[in-house]
């Protein structure tokens, strides 16, 4: 076995996998919700490149990826940070890649793209499966204070509750894209303010805003339980 990925598999990988079956994740189409979680998520932290990494058997899914600089679909899980994120149960943050590495990457495509900076959270299953990560990425190094990586965590579990009410209302194909679209309109009032906070972000003021975002992104979170509550409750 390639000597990176060897020390980059969870235990449980095989249950993982199987688990990651059931969100039916795995291919690059463009989802608008999705896209717009992750762009006001860029923008919160004010950082070039973000995305949802969807972490398969033997690859990395790029999803929903937001100004990268090179259009990539998959890489291989040797060379994804995400890969290491998923073995952790906190928020990871490598404030400078260049300088401490990442235990069991290979990052020659890290340097590539011309990366230092990246803090991932995971996107976890309700019954502990960590399917992959909301990251964010950028050129040059950078601080990530606690209360930033409270907002990722905030806005990682946005996009898992997300996954979650998608699953959940996956095997109705027809019904799904009209409540889908019913969903996106219910959260659009949220996604509007994380936008204007966004934009509203600058070096000096991006600190102060983190309680008014992590605000928004729990307002979403409520929004999304009524929903999946309502869906389990017609079963």
């Amino acid at each position: 076995m390639n000597p990176f990925l060897s020390s980059l598999l969870p235990a449980d990988d095989e249950v993982r996998v199987r688990a990651l079956d059931r969100y039916q994740l795995l291919d690059a189409r463009s989802e608008k919700v999705l896209d717009d979680v992750v762009a006001a998520t860029a923008r919160l932290f004010g950082v070039s490149n973000a995305m949802l990494s969807i972490v398969e058997k033997d690859t990395v899914l790029v999803k929903a990826p937001y100004n990268l600089p090179a259009p990539i679909e998959r890489v291989p899980r040797e060379q994804s940070v995400c890969s290491a994120t998923i073995l952790q149960d906190d928020t990871t943050v490598f404030e400078d890649v260049e300088k401490t590495g990442v235990p069991g990457v290979d990052l020659t495509l890290v340097r590539q793209l011309g990366l230092h900076f990246y803090a991932g959270h995971n996107l976890r299953t309700p019954d502990g499966h960590n399917l992959g990560t909301l990251c964010i990425l950028d050129g040059p190094p950078r601080r990530f204070t606690p209360a930033e990586r409270s907002l990722l965590s905030r806005l990682a579990a946005v996009v898992m509750r997300l996954l979650e009410l998608r699953r959940v209302l996956g095997p109705h194909t027809g019904l799904t894209a009209s409540l889908w679209e019913i969903v996106y309109r219910a959260i659009g009032e949220q996604l509007k303010r994380l936008t204007d906070l966004a934009q509203r972000i600058g070096p000096a003021t991006g600190r102060q805003l983190s309680p008014a975002a992590a605000q928004e992104a729990g307002a979403i979170v409520g929004i999304i339980d009524q929903f999946l509550a309502s869906t389990l409750q017609r079963r």
